[in-house]
């Protein structure tokens, strides 16, 4: 290839690529880097061969006024590119694959060959194609379609299946990376639910407010429950943010010989705020109270997430370091925890990135972007662990079914022409309706001559009043618009489609309709009240359970609506089945501490178990840290050998990968026993003292 073009669309995988480029001994000369118009211009009509470029910048060569690149190259630039053959290298293809950014990226290839095409030198010579490569760890059907290719020896199938593929599994067998499946450990925090008190109880037919109880089927309409209020109950994140300080004491940061680093993926900027903000308050009293912690004492914790307005800049959170400066210093520090809610789940690379703390849920192609950032397989790294906090753990299952998803060759069944049939139908529908006959042409004139605004006021209280009137047609109608953008959104790029499909104004004319019928339809959600959430001050390890922990049906636990009049439940009954499954998550907490309570007991009746007891108690600590683990392992060992048949699976593996924080927690409770066993004696000898004859 006479040309080769590696796109990338994030600043980190920028970053990463210059690393990548250096360690192949590519130097700075051999290859050249477009940062805004004029560059790359100059990249397409250098002698180096290599164009490093950000594919935001693409929307700096071509635009939707004028898209075509000719006006930006000079007939020298031309006459050069159209003796080459270009090669598009694109990374993260998924996420770059569609949207305006791509379509300039692809106008400016398409371009590129027609230039090729159009030019009697260039057909006169040999033919050259260019080529676009897309590099993806998770496809989607429109990926597939679009840079894959067709299966045709799949027998009554239509499969797309990659061009080439290095899987998953294929990386965990040969050592690149660790299976992340392993690694889950499901973390519950009980919670409450209830209707909130009547603020009007005791005026029911004195002032008008009511004569007799709501019924139930008034209950259902004005209350609702709300998922964010789950995670964002100011409670149950101070009770995490401990459970992360004391999980990274004890079992995060020794590992990778003492240089482990950890992540918190939360489900929002003001749950991060909180989280932030709590494990700050906390960290430095959970090190002060021991001092096998004190080497710990420097990590530090940073926050990130894009700025917006009405809430504190992450720059003022990390003591005024900018996004860049947070990024370097975490690489460079020895152990330290990161909190994000969106940004760094994708392309972020820190390969000491030990654990991923979940309080968020995630699913499909995001569930393995996420999970990524710490399976990354380097030396004295032995394995990775993903804590998952999220409501009834529905994290569990959202990550193994995207596993088994994406982890093999990924093909699909997707059939573009198929949906292009569909596409043209619903077109021919939508403009067969009586409010596009009536208002388009106007909508058309108010869009393009700028009449008076009165004409579109016009325009949406017409299709208001098709709304109030007829709400039936009007949500059928809804219906098929959705349709519509839903199947051009995905075919648009994978197919060559009529450009009135695409007709900005005709896009516009429905997205202004269903803007209204949103409006028109959610009036008084305001007036619903939300069911009160509380943590209920229980918060552990659970052993995953697939059957009665499954993301319940009619929203119970899995997609609560979050606005709306909640029509859906029936409340009361949903509040009872909820505080149901609250008190199972108790019940499991209980059974997995019962277990480790279990084995503590046995240690205190062992011999050799009195034993460590007694160099546990010495003041004089003459026995290190590595020599009681030593013990405690060894005592761990024989009692799993002799109790196996009794002991669940999960609860052996999560301990014996999390044997120094089993130990630091039977420390803890000998020191503390110790200490009230010494207190009440010498409270009884004082009382002893002062007692008369």
């Amino acid at each position: 290839y006479d040309k080769i073009m590696i796109v990338v669309d994030r600043l980190q995988l920028r970053d990463q690529l210059d690393t990548m480029l250096h360690n192949m001994n590519i130097q700075k000369g051999m290859f050249i880097e477009a940062y805004d118009k004029k560059t790359f211009k100059k990249a397409l009509s250098s002698s180096e061969r290599i164009v490093v470029v950000n594919i935001q910048k693409f929307g700096t060569v071509t635009s939707k006024d004028n898209a075509t690149t000719n006006q930006f190259l000079d007939d020298a630039a031309v006459a050069r590119l159209a003796a080459m053959r270009v090669c598009f290298i694109i990374d993260e293809v998924h996420r770059s694959n569609s949207g305006d950014q791509h379509e300039d990226m692809v106008s400016l290839f398409d371009e590129l060959q027609s230039t090729f095409d159009n030019s009697e030198q260039y057909k006169s010579k040999r033919i050259k194609k260019n080529l676009i490569i897309g590099f993806t760890a998770t496809p989607s059907d429109h990926t597939l379609a679009r840079f894959g290719e067709y299966n045709r020896y799949a027998e009554s199938e239509k499969l797309w299946v990659p061009f080439d593929s290095y899987t998953m599994r294929e990386a965990i067998e040969d050592g690149y990376i660790f299976n992340p499946l392993k690694g889950i450990v499901p973390v519950s925090a009980k919670m409450f639910f209830q209707l909130p008190d009547n603020k009007l109880a005791g005026f029911e037919g004195d002032t008008g407010y009511g004569d007799k109880p709501l019924t139930d089927e008034e209950i259902e309409k004005q209350y609702q429950i709300r998922k964010e209020k789950i995670y964002s109950d100011t409670d149950r994140i101070k009770a995490i943010s401990h459970f992360v300080v004391d999980r990274l004491l004890s079992a995060v940061y020794h590992n990778i010989r003492g240089s482990a680093k950890a992540m918190l993926a939360v489900s929002s900027i003001p749950n991060a705020i909180k989280y932030k903000r709590y494990i700050d308050d906390y960290y430095p009293k959970a090190v002060a109270a021991n001092k096998k912690y004190e080497r710990f004492s420097e990590a530090p914790i940073y926050i990130v997430y894009s700025e917006r307005q009405g809430v504190a800049t992450p720059n003022s959170l990390n003591g005024g370091i900018k996004e860049k400066q947070v990024l370097q210093n975490f690489k460079l520090a020895k152990n330290g925890l990161i909190i994000v809610v969106d940004k760094l789940q994708t392309g972020f690379d820190e390969p000491k990135l030990h654990t991923l703390f979940l309080d968020k849920e995630i699913r499909g192609i995001n569930a393995i972007q996420t999970i990524s950032r710490v399976n990354r397989i380097i030396k004295d790294k032995n394995d990775c662990k993903i804590v998952d906090f999220s409501h009834l753990n529905v994290n569990v299952q959202n990550i193994k079914q995207a596993f088994e998803h994406f982890s093999n060759v990924v093909v699909s069944d997707f059939n573009p022409l198929g949906d292009e049939k569909v596409l043209i139908d619903l077109y021919k529908l939508l403009g067969k309706t009586n409010l596009f006959k009536t208002h388009f042409a106007t909508f058309k004139k108010y869009s393009t001559e700028y009449t008076a605004a009165s004409r579109m006021i016009e325009i949406e209280t017409a299709f208001r009043q098709f709304i109030s009137n007829d709400l039936q047609s009007a949500t059928e109608l809804k219906a098929n618009v959705n349709s519509y953008f839903r199947i051009l959104n995905l075919i648009e790029f994978v197919i060559e489609l009529d450009k009135k499909f695409s007709n900005d104004l005709f896009l516009e004319f429905w997205h202004r309709f269903s803007i209204i019928y949103r409006k028109a339809t959610t009036t008084g959600a305001g007036t619903v009240d939300e069911v009160e959430i509380y943590f209920d001050n229980k918060i552990g390890i659970v052993a995953p359970d697939e059957t009665e922990l499954k993301k319940p049906k009619s929203g119970g636990g899995g997609e609560p609506p979050t606005g709306g009049s909640g029509s859906k439940y029936n409340i009361l009954k949903e509040i009872e089945k909820r505080n149901k499954l609250e008190e199972k998550i108790k019940e499991q907490i209980e059974a997995f501490e019962k277990q480790i309570d279990d084995f503590f007991d046995f240690l205190k009746a062992d011999n050799s178990g009195k034993r460590l007891i007694a160099k546990i108690k010495n003041d004089r600590n003459p026995f290190t840290y590595s020599e009681k683990l030593k013990d405690f392992t060894v005592l761990y060992t024989q009692y799993t050998i002799r109790n196996r048949s009794k002991l669940n699976p999960f609860f052996l593996h999560e301990t014996k990968g999390n044997l120094s924080q089993l130990f630091d927690d039977f420390e803890r409770s000998i020191i503390d026993s110790w200490k009230e066993y010494q207190l009440a004696t010498d409270a009884n000898n004082m009382a002893a003292e002062d007692s008369p004859e």
